[in-house]
């Protein structure tokens, strides 16, 4: 369709979409999406969208204002960008961008989860592109596979939170305390173990843990041991005062507490389930 937009140049185009309502319960759809080559003219502001912005810049930059912040997103770079909040973006000199909007599934804590990461910008790659792209085609198709839609704005998503959090840090900063804890699990490890394993400071560990696992020392801990704990349920008849002991419980009624809390069920009523 022809675009009357300010500022949008070209061989620009959008179209929209109309996401079935099985669609809107229960998978990510796209309703409006577009691929945009822009001269400095070009401005978007809102005060409010009940929808999620990704774009994909080819080549060019631009600028975004959100929350009392300012990005500037240049090539091969991503914004993912919550509208329900007052924003702004503009082009300072010419931009080409992929984009669409979005909504359903998870959309809300995906976009709540990335922003305390990083804000709304992240990198891109190749592979990125490719999605957006394919995003773009299968929302521009007369019959919508939504399906497939929803499995790629799904990846878009995966691969923005997976850049990030499976970086570096959590193999530099985490890697001696995650070995430590499977070393020494079934003994008392404390954050002092832990951090001094990591040559950095408690808060620091605690920080870096949270950033990158999404939990804290003690809740990463506490999983290893109820995983092990698991294993010993149904791959051996030791009691469940054993098992507690030999995870690092300090009594069969804590182990029972923790495993009910994490599971929804007792030891004794996971071991008699059949896999």
């Amino acid at each position: 369709m022809k675009i009357i937009d300010k500022g949008v140049t070209g061989n620009s185009f959008m179209d929209f979409a109309t996401p079935s309502k099985f669609a809107k319960k229960a998978l990510y759809y796209c309703s409006r999406f577009g691929h945009f080559y822009c001269d400095s003219q070009y401005c978007i502001a809102r005060d409010s969208l009940d929808l999620f912005l990704l774009m994909y810049i080819r080549r060019g930059a631009l600028t975004v204002e959100t929350q009392n912040r300012v990005y500037t997103a240049s090539e091969g770079e991503v914004v993912f960008l919550d509208c329900r909040f007052p924003h702004r973006y503009y082009c300072k000199d010419t931009v080409e961008f992929l984009w669409f909007h979005f909504g359903g599934c998870s959309s809300i804590f995906y976009a709540e989860y990335l922003y305390s990461q990083r804000g709304v910008l992240f990198p891109g790659d190749k592979g990125m592109e490719q999605d957006f792209i394919s995003v773009l085609r299968i929302a521009e198709a007369d019959i919508v596979d939504e399906h497939h839609l929803s499995l790629l704005i799904s990846r878009i998503l995966c691969r923005l939170a997976s850049a990030w959090q499976y970086s570096g840090l959590a193999e530099g900063f985490l890697r001696p305390a995650a070995d430590f804890i499977r070393v020494h699990y079934s003994e008392s490890v404390s954050l002092d173990d832990l951090a001094e394993q990591c040559r950095i400071s408690k808060p620091h560990l605690i920080r870096s843990f949270k950033r990158s696992l999404n939990c804290t020392p003690h809740e990463y801990l506490l999983a290893y041991r109820l995983r092990q704990a698991k294993h010993r349920l149904v791959g051996s008849s030791a009691s469940i005062e054993e098992i507690a002991e030999q995870c690092g419980f300090n009594s069969a009624s804590h182990f029972t507490r923790a495993f009910r809390t994490n599971t929804g069920m007792t030891p004794t009523e996971f071991r008699k389930l059949q896999f």
